[in-house]
């Protein structure tokens, strides 16, 4: 179970960071224009400290899934910091994805995100 959990997490520490920078990188509905710290959305509102939490939990997830995978002394801490970061940053933007018709198909990796965070925080507190 080990492998599923270290490379679910894995996986998922990927599609975030590759879902947030292609989203930068396209610009769609993101303000650049005053560069990458006062990036807004369309309502006006700051994305650099949404996308400091995207990526600390990305990074989380690739940390925690790859000690996992080694055995690392200290994995289940980092995996655990990681599912609770995926879960409360999938039920967070699930409220977002779901505003907007036009941004419903990010709801599923967001779903996978918080299934795969349960899935990993119950191991977690079994093993």
């Amino acid at each position: 179970m080990v492998w599923v959990v270290a490379g679910l997490m894995t996986l998922m520490g990927v599609g975030i960071a590759a879902i947030w920078t292609m989203d930068i990188v396209a610009g769609e509905k993101v303000d650049l224009s005053n560069g990458v710290a006062k990036a807004r959305d369309v309502d006006g509102s700051l994305f650099l400290p949404h996308w400091i939490a995207e990526y600390t939990t990305a990074a989380l997830l690739l940390t925690g899934g790859v000690a996992l995978a080694v055995d690392a002394d200290w994995a289940h801490a980092v995996a655990a910091l990681a599912a609770g970061a995926l879960f409360y940053t999938s039920v967070n933007s699930l409220g977002w994805a779901l505003a907007e018709p036009e941004r419903r198909a990010y709801a599923v990796p967001m779903a996978a995100g918080v299934l795969v965070s349960l899935v990993a925080a119950i191991w977690l507190l079994a093993a």
